[in-house]
């Protein structure tokens, strides 16, 4: 059979539209290059539940197509979809994997959303685990609940609530468009701190729970506060004589306060320093409040109407006088004494206190052996030296009986004139006793006698001698009670 050239031109352009639409039918509807993974990757998706994704579902990666989920089964956790990604695609490994619905009638895809733009890419054989998958809510729990609510409102009724939601809804459209809007940017901001709000729900699961074990303590205060308010009701006119002369109240406290406003910042300040000191000694405190009370009782009972007897009561002791003697060692030199008579007022310098070792049984209580409270363990006589690193430091290491006294810098500091008793500890050759009182000083004196060389020093500063002011026995039968 012959054929036209007319004939032979339409068989090539059908065979022709043939081929390329076969090509096109296997290629770009059948998809033969990803069932035989021709220029394709094949990445794991791990999931709690398949979430309505089934087989031939797409794949996208910012909105674009890249691929189809070639494969869904059951595993031992869960399910794992078997995603056919384009081999070309570039897509980060740290990514967000949601199945989402296409349509109301739930057409799934997985979208593909990274967090970073950059590297690692997915690769063939990559796995997607199932923290980083996001699934849809279920739609049948909702469209239950649904239903649940459209059958629970009586039939004859439901004429009068159409009518009802007419009412409150017509030529309300501009307000529900602000509703929704509203409600749609309320919503995009719980999206964007998903994480948040599921951490502070869990979080308020322990608050709910002390709610609940708590129920039998709230119905009392709420039945406490029933009776307040009974109260109130009782008291009526009280309450609104004080809400009637309460502002007039509020008004002179303002004005109180703005009339000290200059003095009461200087007032707390200094406040503040003595709270601080009075948390640095609470201890001392609290002992004092506690031995306080007992001690004052211990006065009250020398009264004779204070004890059970009608007597005063009293004890005294004469003897164990100076036993150990009073310390004088960081006092005032002997020059300076005065005698007990003198009571006039008179400035002293500062920071005088026995300066005798610690360990001395001289003035075992004196302030060099005060305890440090705000550094335990140490001792010392001001609170300048409890707070530093210095050192108590005596002055000498015992007390002279009658002299020489050792000098003292914290006098020569502060200008003191310092007794001109310093020297050997041998007494001299001594001078005369004075014969009367010297200028304006009372003519009775005190003073400390050595009686094993017959030395005082006077309260001038001078060291005298007088042998005969202590009788000594001659020999041994002197001694002796006759």
């Amino acid at each position: 059979m012959i054929l036209s050239r007319f004939v032979k031109i339409q068989l090539v352009v059908f065979t022709v539209v043939a081929i390329i639409a076969t090509w096109m039918m296997l290629f770009s509807y059948m998809r033969v290059q990803t069932q035989l993974g021709i220029g394709r990757m094949s990445v794991s998706l791990d999931a709690p539940r398949a979430g309505g994704l089934y087989r031939f579902a797409n794949v996208t990666y910012r909105g674009v197509d890249v691929g189809t989920v070639s494969e869904v089964h059951l595993t031992d956790t869960g399910v794992r979809a078997t995603l056919s990604i384009d081999g070309g695609a570039r897509i980060p490994a740290d990514l967000q994997a949601d199945i989402r619905s296409m349509s109301a009638i739930g057409e799934q895809y997985v979208d593909l959303r990274p967090r970073t733009g950059s590297a690692p890419y997915l690769a063939d054989g990559a796995v997607i685990r199932s923290d980083d998958v996001r699934l849809p809510p279920p739609v049948a729990p909702m469209l239950e609940k649904l239903n649940g609510l459209v059958t629970s409102i009586p039939k004859d009724q439901l004429s009068t609530l159409v009518s009802e939601l007419d009412r409150s809804l017509g030529g309300q459209g501009y307000d529900l468009q602000n509703l929704v809007k509203s409600s749609s940017t309320l919503a995009s901001t719980f999206n964007g701190v998903g994480r948040q709000s599921a951490t502070l729900i869990r979080d308020a699961v322990p608050l709910v729970d002390s709610q609940v074990t708590s129920a039998d303590a709230i119905r009392l205060w709420t039945s406490s506060l029933d009776g307040v308010t009974d109260q109130l009701v009782t008291n009526t006119p009280q309450v609104r004589k004080l809400l009637a002369d309460g502002p007039g109240f509020a008004d002179e406290v303002a004005a109180t306060l703005d009339s000290v406003k200059l003095t009461l910042p200087v007032l707390l300040a200094n406040i503040t320093s003595v709270g601080q000191l009075a948390v640095t000694y609470n201890a001392g405190l609290e002992q004092i409040l506690v031995l306080l009370p007992p001690a004052i009782s211990m006065i009250q009972a020398v009264q004779p109407n204070r004890n059970g007897t009608k007597w005063g009561l009293g004890d005294f002791r004469i003897s164990g006088i100076s036993d150990p003697p009073a310390c004088t060692v960081g006092f005032l030199p002997p020059d300076q004494w005065r005698p007990p008579e003198d009571t006039s007022v008179i400035d002293t310098p500062s920071d005088l206190y026995c300066k005798l070792p610690q360990s001395s049984e001289i003035g075992v209580r004196g302030a060099r052996n005060i305890p440090c409270l705000s550094n335990p363990g140490k001792r010392a006589p001001t609170a300048a030296m409890c707070n530093s690193d210095q050192q108590f430091t005596p002055l000498a290491t015992r007390q002279p009986l009658v002299g020489p006294y050792p000098r003292d810098p914290n006098l020569q500091r502060q200008t003191a004139p310092a007794a001109d008793t310093t020297g050997s500890d041998t007494a001299g050759p001594g001078v005369a006793a004075p014969t009367g009182a010297n200028g304006d000083r009372p003519p009775v004196m005190a003073a400390q006698y050595n009686p094993s060389d017959g030395s005082y020093v006077g309260a001038d500063g001078t060291r005298y001698r007088q042998t005969d002011l202590a009788e000594r026995p001659g020999n041994w039968q002197g001694m002796l009670p006759r």
